[in-house]
């Protein structure tokens, strides 16, 4: 089942991402280097809107899983209803506070210039629209989830997140605008809230209108509340650098750094998605107190997902500088090369810290894990802002890493062996430095092709397939255990009977 669930929810982030990352250079056409920026900036501003999120969807899931888990009926319908009408508050508070604001936020903060100062106005007071319905509907696509039943909403956010992504590129090539572009965006938000609201019936849960209990109510908010801190350093850790560098250095080169910090974010991110299956996993087996299968589940994501996360390192490392050029233009890869590098070493040491903070929370740590995590946020940008103002773009870059370094080794020293049943030895020598030494090696063995393969399409896609081959053998031959290869190839098998 797990497996199951993460290409499942593998699929749900990485179709998405594939469309956005090809629809990039569109936008760029269409709405122009500032303009661009301009649309990362809103992007940005109603991302730290979310900072009133007390984060009940993670606690929403830990407990929709056990009350499901344990077959109580009541606790489950009791919960769904008080996260509904949590967000609902908490969307039209927030689009209605965004969209008062919007005017001050742009003048105050950000270099507009003239001719697009009107233009971003409406883009961001529309997109206060799109606050206001996307709180439902994040809510909601967390509810298939909490059931193990990431088919759902994979499809939901595969569907939807293409369809935004290919309507963004429509409308700014077809001169519509910052604006336009964020309508877009908008319309299928909503269209996507209703479709979820319908698969709720479909699903067949327990939500006949109940209304929540004290009990269960104190439970959510104090589980929610310190998960908070988490959900507040992740605004500060993806927002905060593109704000900085925004009023810092202006919307021009916050285009150059957004692009490829995207790219790695977008990479980086799809293997968080394998590893999230496990947070509803884990508080199920919390509810059952099966502590074995418990630490077994703790090895066996860290070797896979380490492993991953070091290969997409070492992919970007391979083909970053060819891909920049190719994709938006030689005038990335300068500056936007040494970025993309820094910040995706970041992000893949942020990663070390993925595996035990779902376990944290699932077995009821998230203090712990929150308060880490806004340390994490709160040095992040201390250091993003020293960063820019003293290196610009490649300076915020190294702020991010530097942060990374020293919160996920302070982190991982604490947790492992204390609330993660697994040592930090022992996890170095299972799962971390196999999967190191493994994807170092196909590196070393594809980069000679760096320079022999011609500075072409067909180059790069010839360098990227060698590559991932690389990868994928070493991948099988020292990274997954022989079950787990028997178990690929019978499920392998069946899929392909399937397609007959």
């Amino acid at each position: 089942m797990l497996l199951r669930n993460s290409l499942w929810n593998l699929t749900g982030a990485a179709l998405p991402a594939l469309v956005a990352l090809a629809t990039v250079p569109w936008l760029i056409s269409g709405l122009g280097l500032e303009g661009f920026g301009i649309v990362t900036v809103i992007g940005a501003i109603v991302g730290y809107a979310g900072i009133f999120d007390l984060s009940l969807s993670a606690g929403a899931i830990k407990y929709l899983a056990e009350h499901h888990a344990r077959g109580d009926r009541r606790r489950f319908a009791e919960t769904f209803w008080f996260g509904l009408a949590f967000y609902g508050v908490l969307g039209l508070a927030g689009g209605v506070l965004l969209f008062l604001f919007a005017a001050p936020l742009l003048a105050r903060f950000f270099g507009v210039s003239a001719l697009l100062q009107d233009d971003a106005l409406l883009g961001l007071r529309l997109a206060a629209v799109g606050f206001a319905l996307s709180q439902w509907q994040n809510y909601l696509l967390v509810v298939p989830q909490a059931l193990q039943r990431y088919d759902r909403s994979a499809g939901s956010e595969a569907l939807f997140g293409i369809l935004a992504n290919l309507a963004s590129a429509a409308v700014a090539v077809h001169g519509g605008g910052i604006a336009g572009v964020v309508l877009a965006r908008v319309a299928l938000s909503g269209a996507n809230l209703f479709w979820l609201a319908a698969l709720m019936g479909r699903l067949g849960m327990p939500l006949a209108p109940a209304l929540p209990q004290r009990d269960t109510c104190i439970a959510l908010a104090r589980f929610s509340g310190h998960t908070w801190l988490s959900r507040l350093a992740s605004l500060l850790h993806q927002h905060a650098d593109k704000l900085l560098v925004g009023a810092l250095a202006g919307p021009v080169a916050l285009a150059f750094y957004t692009v490829p910090s995207q790219l790695a974010g977008r990479l980086l991110g799809l293997t968080y998605r394998l590893a999230s299956v496990i947070y509803p996993r884990v508080s199920a087996l919390a509810a059952t107190g099966n502590e074995r299968e418990l630490r077994a589940l703790c090895l066996d994501a860290t070797r896979i997902l380490g492993y991953l996360n070091f290969a997409a390192l070492g992919m970007i490392t391979l083909t970053g500088d060819v891909f920049l050029r190719r994709w938006v233009g030689p005038e990335f890869v300068a500056d936007g090369y040494p970025v993309l590098l820094l910040v995706t070493a970041a992000l893949m040491a942020d990663s070390l810290t993925t595996i035990p903070s779902l376990i944290n929370d699932g077995l009821g740590h998230p203090k712990i894990t929150g308060r880490f995590a806004i340390a994490r946020g709160l040095l992040g940008v201390g250091l993003v802002w020293v960063g820019v103002a003293a290196g610009g773009i490649i300076g915020a870059a190294v702020a991010h890493l530097l942060a990374s370094l020293l919160m996920t080794a302070l982190f991982i020293g604490y947790v492992h062996g204390r609330t993660v049943p697994v040592s930090v030895r022992e996890t170095l020598r299972t799962c971390w430095w196999p999967g190191f030494a493994t994807a170092a090696g196909a590196l070393v063995l594809a980069l000679p092709l760096k320079w022999w393969l011609p500075d072409s399409v067909g180059g790069l896609l010839s360098l990227a397939t060698a590559g991932a081959l690389l990868l994928l053998v070493g991948g099988f031959a020292f990274i997954v255990r022989g079950d787990e290869r028997s178990a690929l190839r019978v499920a392998s098998r069946r899929l392909m009977q399937g397609a007959r």
